[in-house]
């Protein structure tokens, strides 16, 4: 349920203000408003507190985050972390910032010095690779060039799509060199040709100087491999990569050491000062005088006793926490804080769907958290079912319980599955009607039908609408509600025709049936008279078009049975399928693997149909949204 919220204001002399900051962070319990907005220039002239450090502050993320970027993950550590975070979560902020610049001091040169060599060691030995790759493609021509003493080896990479350009330097070459030189083309990737000339040194300046004039990439092969054979230039290069491999694996020990000793402390710092930069930058919302500043905003009213006893214990009388009046306008203007008790919690991620309820509007998350599993058992409604999405969900809470999402979606499944076997055992499905041919389970008899839903699909239709029926007067009501509240009769006056003439449709069917006496038609009609007209003097003339949609809403439930009977079909259809297999083993595989197919089906659809029938059946009755979240001004690590 949404918690009631208590507008409050914090003033206090000037020079106690980033005390009392710092205690209101601490806390984290007040939504902050710009308190310069709030107050009239008239009582108060205030001017935004100005953001200290906030430059500084943003150095300090960046720097961090270079020297963590050079540095390998460390393994989790609990005991160190621990002992990391009781050391630096209760330092000032002035603290934190002179902790850090001492850490960057001892850290960011060395691990950049590191990083650069490391980097410029890894280029070296994709050009020495390169240059393999080369000497195999010219070494059939040592024959003609024994050695390379007065040649020099050239190479031009040029896009595959430009390769027109090398007749036009064949050319040029031709006339510079008079026709003593080679030039032969390889692929060195999808993209790029590797053209090597090899020519005359005399020559040299001429074909440097055209090339560069025609803006092709030039790659000279060293002048420390030139008048060597290639056997000697190979083994040159094998020994220059090894020796760089074993300088990247020293680097590489010395970054794990310093990783070890620092990762954790970095990381943490890092999250600190991200914290540190979202307080800062709630700075401007803080007003301040000549001598006093003023704290506007919002708490649960819960919270404001504790708020208010760690202010007075903390500041005395200096420092002021008031409670001020709200009215209706105001009250628009609260945020929204869902305080739901933990079975209702994993329903507030479906909540996130829609915008958040307004502040005086009534929290959907208790009813979706009550209907949604019972739409979801009567849907899947299998015993075997139930108990593999239920171990299926235990699983994925215990793997992936960290990610928030994940957990939320799981906790669903784990309360969805209870009803999904309760409503098993009263269709007497098991595995569909695997369990019913093994003699383990019958359909239950309740009201002198039988629960079996293949053969009592009339009645499973009928249930179906009238939970329909339910839902949508429960959402008509609520909507009612809303509206008191918001003081608006023309909509209440529509939500309560709508109510009446629903009501009258269900009883005009009744009369056809003859399961209610023929007088009730006259006090229906009535009700059906004062229904249209309410809806006509809320809604105007068009107002009663508004009950089709209304009905259409309640026959879409139908969807409630027709879900459940295609997943109960296709578990027969496996059963059937498996049976009818001669050889044993085949059969049980098709069987389970059909199964499969159905649970997964029976966690999705469900699930889906389950929402549409809550946020656009149900909520269409009463929800408007457009609330603001309850985000408080506090510390986001612990």
């Amino acid at each position: 349920m949404l918690q009631q919220m208590k507008r409050i204001q914090v003033i206090g002399p000037k020079k106690e203000f980033g005390a009392v900051i710092d205690l209101l962070y601490h806390e984290g319990t007040i939504h902050l408003e710009d308190a310069c907005q709030c107050i009239q220039k008239e009582e108060i002239s205030l001017i935004p507190m100005e953001r200290e450090k906030t430059a500084e502050v943003t150095e300090i993320q960046g720097r961090i985050t270079g020297i963590l970027s050079t540095l390998p993950e460390a393994p989790a550590d609990p005991t160190l972390e621990e002992q990391i975070a009781s050391e630096l979560q209760d330092k000032t902020r002035d603290d934190l910032i002179t902790r850090a610049h001492e850490t960057i001091r001892e850290l960011e040169l060395v691990t950049r010095e590191l990083a650069s060599r490391k980097s410029d060691l890894k280029l070296k030995i994709t050009t020495w690779d390169r240059y393999a790759k080369i000497l195999n493609f010219i070494q059939p021509m040592e024959r003609e060039l024994p050695v390379l003493e007065n040649y020099e080896v050239t190479i031009l990479l040029i896009k595959k799509e430009f390769s027109e350009v090398l007749d036009l330097v064949r050319k040029e070459i031709t006339t510079i060199t008079h026709d003593q030189f080679e030039m032969n083309s390889m692929s060195v990737d999808a993209e790029t040709l590797a053209t090597i000339m090899v020519f005359n040194k005399r020559y040299s300046q001429a074909v440097h100087s055209f090339v560069f004039s025609v803006n092709v990439n030039e790659v000279r092969l060293p002048q420390e491999y030139m008048g060597k054979p290639f056997y000697a230039m190979f083994a040159q290069i094998e020994s220059d990569k090894a020796r760089a491999a074993e300088e990247i694996r020293l680097i590489d020990e010395k970054l794990v050491a310093l990783s070890h000793r620092w990762f954790h402390e970095l990381t943490y710092l890092k999250k600190m000062f991200e914290d540190i930069s979202e307080e800062l930058l709630s700075f401007n919302k803080f007003g301040h005088s000549e001598y006093m500043f003023v704290v506007m905003g919002w708490i649960p009213k819960k919270f404001l006793r504790r708020m208010k006893e760690a202010v007075k214990k903390t500041f005395g009388d200096r420092v002021i926490v008031s409670e001020l009046g709200a009215g209706a306008k105001e009250m628009e203007k609260a945020p929204t804080f869902y305080d739901n008790p933990r079975w209702i919690k994993p329903f507030e991620t479906i909540m996130q769907l829609v915008s958040p309820p307004a502040y005086r509007e009534v929290d959907p998350s208790p009813v979706l958290a009550i209907f949604f599993p019972f739409f979801f058992g009567l849907m899947v409604g299998d015993i075997g079912y139930g108990l593999v999405i239920l171990a299926f969900a235990l699983i994925v809470k215990k793997k992936l319980g960290a990610n928030a999402f994940a957990k939320s979606i799981s906790e669903i499944l784990i309360i969805s599955s209870i009803p999904t076997i309760i409503f098993g055992f009263l269709y007497g499905e098991f595995f569909g009607d695997f369990g019913e041919m093994m003699g383990w389970i019958q359909p239950v008899h309740l009201l002198g039908i039988t629960w079996n839903r293949v053969d009592a699909m009339i009645p499973m239709l009928v249930f179906a609408i009238a939970v329909g029926v339910i839902h949508v007067f429960l959402g008509l009501a609520i909507g009612i509600r809303n509206e008191m509240i918001r003081k608006n009769k023309k909509h209440v006056a529509v939500k309560v025709g709508m109510l009446l003439v629903i009501t009258a449709i269900i009883l005009l069917l009744t009369l056809y049936l003859v399961m209610i006496p023929s007088w009730m038609m006259y006090p229906t009609a009535v009700m059906a008279i004062v229904a249209i007209l309410l809806i006509i003097y809320g809604g105007g003339a068009l107002g009663p078009m508004e009950i089709m949609s209304s009905v259409g809403n309640i026959l879409s439930y139908a969807r409630l049975m027709a879900i459940g009977m295609a997943s109960v079909i296709l578990a027969i259809v496996a059963n059937r399928i498996g049976g009818a297999i001669e050889i044993a083993i085949i059969g049980v595989i098709a069987a389970v693997l059909l199964h499969t197919l159905n649970i997964i089906l029976a966690m999705f659809s469900p699930s889906i149909h389950s929402m549409r029938l809550h946020l656009v059946e149900f909520f269409s009755k009463f929800y408007e949204g457009g609330g603001i979240m309850y985000k408080p001004f506090k510390r986001v690590i612990p």
